[in-house]
């Protein structure tokens, strides 16, 4: 089975216990599958990424809101920026909402549109669609 090095994310065998990349030694990773899942959010391949956001709201790992939200504001991929942000919408996390109403009235309607959607998951009644000038130019893409 192939597996990844969570130090260089070089692909290696998953019977290998180090890289052959930086000579991590392998066994001595003793996170949970929840903290793995939340160091990877810094992979370097954003489709990668992507899917980490995903896997953290479908298992509800709460731990990770900080990392989604400086997910949300700072990745440079725009889809990894949506991951986050419907991902914070599924943890239903309060202390996301600021960040989220502030996305949701940014240009980028699409991510706007997707900030509104998860303020509504989370039960933010003042989720808004209408974007406005004064971050507007934050969120082009």
């Amino acid at each position: 089975m192939i597996a990844f090095c969570t130090h260089c994310w070089r692909e290696v065998n998953s019977e290998v216990k180090v890289c052959p990349g930086c000579d991590a030694d392998l066994t001595l990773d003793h996170r949970t599958y929840e903290q793995k899942l939340i160091g990877s959010l810094v992979h370097p391949l954003p489709e990668a990424r992507e899917r980490i956001c995903w896997l953290i709201g479908e298992n509800h790992i709460h731990e990770a809101v900080p990392n989604l939200m400086k997910l949300a504001t700072d990745d440079p991929d725009l889809f990894v920026r949506k991951a986050a942000v419907e991902s914070l919408g599924a943890l239903g996390d309060r202390q996301a909402g600021s960040l989220l109403r502030m996305i949701s009235k940014c240009e980028n309607r699409f991510l706007a549109s997707v900030a509104s959607r998860s303020l509504r998951a989370i039960g933010d009644t003042e989720a808004s669609q209408a974007p406005t000038e004064s971050n507007s130019n934050r969120w082009r893409n």
